[in-house]
């Protein structure tokens, strides 16, 4: 039986969040050969943390380069380093990492510039800088689509692609959660996910459904009194909300992917988004979605659209591809 390869992931983010980065990894980590690697996953529940206080569901941990020499010492005879997050934990590996000369790679999930810009108005120059000092010693950095990667030329990038569990698969014969048309929103409830360019929405006929949890949600519930809050869903649940909305809505214009719209995709479920990154690598208009910096028009388009197109331009994908993929570039 051959020696096991020891994979390690440095990550900021981890459960319990709830966020792309978890599920990425999550699923990548399931569809490894476990015959062949072991995954060893740093995160914060390691460290010492305290609550952001504009968003009190992150903790930053407390991570000194001390403390993370410790770990990586610990860790013993290790195969691949992999960096996924450029928070505390990330920056304490890359430090170390880089001090002993050993290689690493590297992912790019959030546009963290305007993200950081939306939420404290921090200056995106001042941030694009450290997040290219971040990533500029990383043998790879892994992005989710080709326009990440043409963004960030500066970048050895590698696409690295993403799938869906079996939860989500369409039924046709769907039943609706209203005797209207349903429109849908997954996710965060914060600023940086612009929901409330979705709350704001007015289509005679349609009901809109937010479901996720965030800090935002108690001032949208006030002043939107017509958007139905759902709270966190997962698994069967939620790709239920998929299956029963006519359209679901990805406003968002910081996110390098979204793995959202690949779920609904999945469901059969056309996706309404704005003509940004994260979206124009998925949704092919006219077929399985509409794109446009006019959210109702693209709604309305979506409409009219067939939902068997549209579980069929996403049915080849996986995290089985996805996971190969991964162990292809960090080797």
């Amino acid at each position: 039986m051959p020696v096991k390869r020891k994979i390690v992931i440095f990550t900021d983010a981890w459960y319990p969040q709830v966020n792309g980065v978890v599920t990425t990894y999550t699923n990548l980590i399931e569809n490894i050969d476990h015959e062949l690697y072991d995954v060893e996953v740093i995160d914060p529940s390691m460290f010492k943390t305290i609550k952001l206080p504009f968003y009190k569901e992150i903790q930053l941990s407390i991570c000194t380069k001390d403390k993370m020499q410790q770990i990586i010492s610990d860790l013993g005879l290790v195969y691949r380093f992999h960096i996924a997050t450029e928070g505390p934990i990330g920056y304490a590996a890359k430090k170390v990492l880089d001090k002993q000369g050993i290689g690493y790679t590297t992912a790019y999930h959030t546009k963290f510039p305007e993200y950081l810009n939306k939420m404290l108005f921090v200056p995106i120059t001042i941030t694009k800088s450290y997040i290219d000092w971040f990533h500029q010693k990383s043998r790879f950095v892994f992005v989710p689509s080709k326009s990440v990667a043409d963004e960030n030329p500066q970048w050895k990038t590698k696409l690295i692609g993403k799938g869906f569990d079996e939860h989500f698969s369409p039924r046709f014969t769907k039943k609706p959660l209203k005797d209207k048309q349903v429109l849908l929103y997954v996710g965060r409830v914060s600023k940086e996910k612009n929901i409330e360019d979705f709350c704001r929405i007015f289509i005679p006929g349609t009901h809109k459904i937010v479901v996720g949890n965030g800090p935002d949600k108690k001032y949208l519930k006030r002043k939107y009194p017509d958007v139905d809050f759902a709270g966190y869903k997962f698994g069967e649940e939620l790709a239920d909300y998929y299956r029963a909305a006519d359209v679901f809505v990805f406003p968002s214009m910081t996110d390098t992917f979204g793995n959202v719209i690949l779920e609904a995709m999945a469901c059969g479920t056309p996706v309404a988004a704005y003509d940004v990154t994260g979206p124009r690598d998925q949704i092919i208009s006219g077929v399985n979605g509409y794109m446009g910096m006019n959210l109702t028009r693209a709604i309305q388009a979506c409409f009219r659209l067939d939902r068997h197109a549209v579980y069929d331009s996403v049915k080849d994908l996986s995290w089985k591809d996805a996971a190969s993929k991964f162990i292809e570039y960090i080797s």
